[in-house]
């Protein structure tokens, strides 16, 4: 029974991913735009090689018994259609620890004017249960602006084991001047076979809201100050509670956000 409900997740994530991809590409023929293709338009647009770094997160969180830095930082190099995505993000303890970090890399595919297809591998490190656990996974996903304006992300992963996961993210800006933004955001992750030696069990494993108020002294510089609440789900926060950790927060966060 368990193998067969993995099956269905496994399946359900990747028929979510092709019809985001198919609605993706429908839209962008829809309002006319040009579509990647094999002509020389495409490869003339991919030969200026231009660059984007983002901080999109660094940020202090201070709780009762626990201070940390959580950053988030992304970053590609390419033209128009081909690029080379990185990202890196994680958590650093102030006091003790040395915090749980993730790394990408993709190669990504423009497939509609407001989507990449995104295909490539993720290296997971994280302090569990008084040890350093590492694992390599697999990754396929998407990248992209969602209607009402929500860049959205879904990504399905595979691990070297087999494990299947996988992570929706989405935030969107919501302007009160022409400096001040006020950014919601929401991050859901869900997995389809406990692994325990990495504290996740199976289903629903964390769901991570926030609000962040940034102002923006140049659009490149923007300290901001919010809130975060993070609740784990299930065999995830059981398995949070039996190695001593807590299965959920609400914060307070002050941090920056930066691009070039």
């Amino acid at each position: 029974m368990r193998r067969r409900q993995y099956s269905l997740v496994a399946r359900l994530g990747c028929a979510f991913l092709l019809l985001t991809a198919a609605a993706a590409r429908r839209s962008g023929a829809q309002v006319g735009v040009a579509v990647p293709g094999h002509g020389a338009g495409t490869m003339e647009l991919d030969r200026v090689v231009r660059t984007f770094l983002l901080t999109d997160v660094l940020e202090y969180e201070a709780r009762s018994s626990h201070q940390s830095v959580h950053f988030e930082g992304l970053g590609w190099i390419g033209g128009d259609y081909n690029r080379l995505w990185l990202r890196a993000l994680g958590e650093q303890p102030t006091n003790e620890g040395t915090g749980d970090y993730q790394v990408d890399a993709y190669y990504g595919r423009l497939i509609s004017p407001f989507w990449n297809a995104l295909a490539g591998a993720r290296v997971d490190s994280r302090e569990w249960d008084g040890r350093r656990v590492n694992r390599g996974l697999l990754a396929i996903g998407l990248e992209g602006i969602a209607p009402y304006w929500f860049e959205t992300e879904p990504t399905l992963y595979v691990s070297q084991r087999g494990d299947v996961s996988a992570r929706f993210e989405a935030a969107t800006d919501v302007l009160f001047s022409q400096r001040l933004i006020v950014q919601p955001r929401l991050e859901v992750n869900a997995a389809a076979q406990r692994v325990p030696e990495f504290g996740i069990g199976s289903g629903i494993n964390d769901v991570n809201i926030g609000f962040r108020a940034r102002y923006e002294f140049t659009r490149k510089f923007a300290p901001y100050v919010g809130l975060s609440w993070l609740r784990r789900t299930g065999e995830t926060a059981a398995l949070a509670r039996r190695a001593g950790e807590i299965d959920g927060y609400r914060t307070i966060v002050f941090g920056l956000r930066a691009w070039r």
